[in-house]
């Protein structure tokens, strides 16, 4: 039996603009897994789209491509909000991607928890709710009002196409996780890649950009804040603790020199913007630092966008995972793929 969701996509940047795409291009392996998902509404915050047969993912995509507005398309209503699109009964599954906020998780967070209270699944790659109310939103999804889990699909925040999570929790179910450690975040790779190669910290982060790889403000990035967030949401997932930023000591990248880049290769090493999780006694210690790597260490061949996480555990030793380059199509590619894994498990 084929399961029908219609989608509802908060946050219309580049993230959901290519998962708009993906659910058109992905149709027919989408119905291979017995799933029909049909993009019913997109909200930004200037307005959205809302048609219950379904929004053209084609057309939207075009428009995308060429760089033109929402706004420009026949239908588009100024006065559409969340609160409206709940009421309307819109969609049963709400992709959020709206901008990350690391202190009060809005408003994210209030999306997504309107959603589950709601019954409705949930996919994102929005980080602050879950810095703050990791608690909250888990278990409502685990008691939702409509007596069925709900699909609560977080791969997208934390390594997008590295399945982060998706190995912390079932490829070391049963061990105890000791250590988490990991390059995740692409941008300060790419950086650091360029640095190697004689590029200055600003060439670098300059080319970042252009590249799509850096956002316009990449604060969140270089000063180490975005992997210090993915670490948090890795290492409770893994480790079953209650990390909160704030227990974190957080250096980023933006005062590495190419001098510094440079002694690091030229005494066989690597530097590289390193989370760490480590158990110690009855609780977890993290950071956030540039670290070089020596050629023993299975980060030091990592370059570019690619990232990395590192487990060790005590009864199933260590796994490394490296790749998951950082993209918009990667990153909805992870959300999709959170989806199609709650179909195969009987979700829905």
């Amino acid at each position: 039996m084929t399961a029908r969701l219609r989608v509802g996509i908060v946050g219309y940047g580049r993230v959901g603009k290519a998962l708009a795409e993906l659910l058109e291009a992905k149709r027919a392996s989408l119905a291979a897994e017995g799933l029909e998902l049909t993009l019913t509404c997109v909200l930004t915050s200037r307005g959205g789209l809302f048609a219950p047969d379904g929004l053209d993912c084609g057309r939207l995509s075009e428009l995308a491509r060429r760089g033109e507005p929402l706004e420009s398309v026949h239908g588009f209503d100024r006065s559409l909000n969340f609160e409206v699109l709940l009421s309307r009964k819109a969609f049963d599954l709400l992709a959020e991607f709206t901008p990350t906020n690391r202190f009060t998780g809005e408003p994210g967070l209030s999306h997504i928890r309107s959603a589950l209270k709601n019954g409705l699944h949930v996919v994102t790659g929005n980080k602050g709710p879950f810095l703050v109310a990791w608690d909250e939103l888990f278990s409502l999804a685990s008691a939702s009002t409509s007596g069925r889990p709900l699909l609560l699909g977080i791969g997208c925040t934390a390594g997008g196409a590295l399945p982060s999570l998706l190995n912390a929790r079932e490829a070391l179910a049963g061990s105890e996780v000791l250590l988490v450690e990991g390059v995740l975040n692409g941008t300060t790779n790419f950086i650091l890649s360029r640095m190697e190669r004689g590029a200055s910290f600003s060439e670098a982060l300059i080319e970042a950009q252009k590249d799509g790889v850096a956002e316009t403000d990449p604060s969140a990035d270089v000063e180490g804040w975005d992997t210090a967030a993915k670490l948090v949401i890795v290492a409770n997932a893994a480790m079953h603790t209650h990390l909160r930023l704030q227990d974190l000591s957080v250096t980023g990248i933006q005062n590495v020199s190419p001098a510094e880049v440079r002694r690091a290769l030229e005494g066989g090493g690597r530097l590289r913007l390193i989370g760490e999780a480590r158990r110690e006694g009855n609780g977890v210690r993290a950071s956030v630092a540039p670290r070089t790597l020596d050629a023993s260490h299975p980060f030091r061949w990592l370059s570019d966008k690619n990232k990395a996480v590192r487990y060790l555990s005590d009864t199933l030793g260590e796994l490394v995972i490296l790749g998951g380059a950082s993209s918009p199509v990667s990153a909805a590619a992870s959300a999709l793929r959170d989806i199609v894994n709650a179909r195969r498990s009987g979700l829905f």
